[in-house]
């Protein structure tokens, strides 16, 4: 059985335009990320996750999503950043908010890249999105930063890190 355990939670108080989560520890297997949140954007927006202040063209991504009658994906490769999941609802002001849930798998495992996956849905809407990517690197991950270049979390927005381990 798996037993998962908050590692840390931040809860806006204030608009804020990233949030960090830093001296992670490598004791758990996984680590899983869960925000519920609205940005600044009057349009739905990704968050961009990068790991250990890697800025370099080393991550890859696709992505999946539907809203209302739409589809579409995409990949990318050679980027600075892994695209995350959604966390704008359709405006500020608006009663939509994101939510969203993204696996880091074998983040301490200093054999092989850390690959995620994700999983977001705008409440309110008919809007879901799939993804994962792979950050190409062995070094364990200790730090994770949330940001977007498209808009500022809004005040109520709140993020959960989890270890998961086997007991």
């Amino acid at each position: 059985m798996a037993i998962m355990e908050a590692i840390a939670t931040t809860y806006l108080e204030a608009d804020a335009s990233s949030v960090t989560f830093s001296s992670i520890p490598a004791t758990y297997e996984h680590l899983q990320l869960r925000t519920t949140g609205r940005g600044t954007s009057t349009s739905r927006s990704g968050q961009e996750i990068r790991f250990n202040g890697d800025t370099g063209s080393n991550y890859n991504w696709q992505r999946m999503q539907a809203y209302g009658s739409s589809t579409a994906a995409g990949i990318w490769t050679g980027s600075n950043y892994l695209h995350g999941p959604y966390g704008t609802g359709n405006d500020a002001d608006s009663a939509e908010y994101a939510g969203n849930v993204v696996d880091i798998l074998d983040y301490a495992n200093t054999n092989k890249n850390t690959s995620m996956q994700y999983f977001a849905g705008v409440f309110g809407t008919p809007d879901v999105f799939f993804g994962g990517g792979v950050w190409d690197s062995t070094v364990a991950v200790n730090t994770i930063l949330l940001y977007s270049a498209s808009y500022t979390f809004v005040r109520g927005t709140s993020f959960t890190l989890y270890g998961i381990k086997s007991s």
